[in-house]
């Protein structure tokens, strides 16, 4: 993820519409069953990026995931083109 990114998903993450909730809601509980998520004090972060997964999972990125995990979660509600409907 590049620093545009990163700033996004903080912001989405603030105040995100109903699809951003449903779509972050089915991402995370991926990341739940993922042997790379790790903890630190307290805030599960993805073990691969680094990225802090409460703010990950607002990416408006396609499958942003670096296992690529998000992908058939992500395509009712993003086109491949990294962007939100």
């Amino acid at each position: 993820m590049n620093i545009r990114e990163i700033i996004d998903a903080w912001i989405i993450a603030y105040n995100p519409t109903q699809k951003q909730k449903e779509l972050a809601e089915l991402r995370g509980k991926i990341c739940d069953d993922c042997t790379s998520r790790g903890v630190k004090i307290k805030i599960p972060f993805c073990g691969e990026c680094g990225c802090p997964i409460s703010k990950k999972i607002f990416t408006n990125s396609y499958n942003p995931c670096p296992l690529k995990k998000w992908g058939e979660v992500d395509k009712p509600y993003m086109k491949q083109e990294k962007t939100l409907l």
